[in-house]
């Protein structure tokens, strides 16, 4: 069984969300409860993505989310993998954060969210490459009510392209996603970028089943292995592009901001814009809805499809609540929401629009 589409309306919003916020309140006990940055105190953090190991999936989820790092490691040493996990990719990245920027009242012109890394994004990573209920993400399915396209790239068929909005100082989804898609496209606010192009570059090793290229980190085509074989020197072998752009939703234009953009429209027939853990601020709603809207009606074209992914820490109901009304009501976005039992017993819900 894979995740269901649940179609969001004027009518059941409210129900979905007090539905959502009752399944929240059930799993209290088994759910760490605080405001969801990975470290509060270290500067420089280890994040591993691998295969979860089975306790069955929903609890060993629950464990990699609340980052018990002793509780894991005996875990590995006292349960077997399963066997079809052996094969699976796994990532050790490095991510250098700023705990000074993120309670600076300064920094960034006060938007500070962005210089610590959020644990919606790796839990998501874990979800997306390893979930048996994710597979529509990673392949075609032919279950005729989840009608959207891979998020990899089938190269031939399905070339796919994604943008994310509020990418923050982390290189986490770039560098894991790099691997299987064919443009990439990390934005923040101008404050932000050079810490993530620094991540990045920090992290270009665990980008190993293609080669990369780009222009805003000042790479030409490179080789993310150690150890040249003959599979990396392939000429044939798939080629990502990773690029690194401001964009501010309250000042954004399509007139501006429009190179890379061009040639996601260019180059990919599917795209994707990838936002998570933006929705925490009553006066950024609006703004990041018409950033949604815009890229939306930009990309409009029969030979290209366009999907935006949201995913929201589920802290202040009437945050969600204002985000959903407005996101349906005002900006008339067809929004469906993920049923999914992993994402059902976590603190997270994600949004296909």
């Amino acid at each position: 069984m894979v995740f269901q589409l649940d179609v969001l309306d004027d009518d059941n919003l409210h129900e979905h969300i007090f539905s959502r916020y009752v399944e929240l309140e059930r799993n209290t006990d088994t759910l760490k409860q605080d405001l969801g940055i990975q470290s509060r105190t270290d500067t420089t953090i280890e994040i591993d993505i691998e295969p979860p190991i089975h306790l069955p999936d929903i609890a060993s989820l629950v464990l990699l989310d609340k980052d018990k790092k002793s509780e894991n490691k005996k875990l590995r040493k006292s349960k077997k993998r399963d066997k079809n996990h052996k094969d699976q990719e796994r990532y050790n990245i490095i991510i250098e954060q700023s705990i000074s920027d993120l309670n600076s009242t300064i920094s960034n012109n006060n938007s500070t969210t962005g210089y610590v890394l959020w644990s919606s994004t790796p839990f998501f990573l874990r979800w997306l490459l390893y979930d048996k209920n994710a597979l529509p993400f990673r392949q075609q399915t032919t279950d005729d009510s989840l009608i959207i396209p891979p998020m990899y790239s089938q190269h031939t068929t399905n070339r796919v392209g994604i943008i994310e909005l509020g990418t923050g100082i982390s290189s986490l989804m770039a560098i894991v996603l790099s691997n299987h898609v064919d443009q990439y496209i990390c934005t923040d606010q101008k404050g932000i970028l050079n810490k993530l192009k620094y991540n990045i570059r920090e992290n270009l090793n665990q980008i190993t089943k293609r080669m990369y290229k780009s222009e805003t980190l000042g790479m030409i085509k490179s080789v993310a292995t150690t150890e040249i074989d003959e599979e990396d020197i392939n000429p044939r072998r798939p080629i990502v592009t990773i690029e690194v752009e401001e964009l501010d939703w309250e000042t954004f234009k399509i007139g501006q901001n429009t190179k890379y953009l061009a040639n996601l429209q260019e180059n990919c027939n599917t795209i994707y814009i990838l936002a998570m853990d933006v929705i925490y601020n009553e006066y950024l709603i609006g703004p990041f809805l018409e950033t949604i809207t815009k890229l939306r009606e930009y990309f409009s074209d029969d030979d290209v499809e366009v999907k935006c992914l949201i995913g929201i820490h589920l802290r202040s109901q009437d945050i969600v609540t204002q985000f959903l009304e407005s996101a349906v009501t005002d900006f008339h976005l067809p929004v469906t929401y993920m049923n999914d039992p992993i994402l059902e017993q976590s603190r997270y819900s994600l949004y296909l629009i």
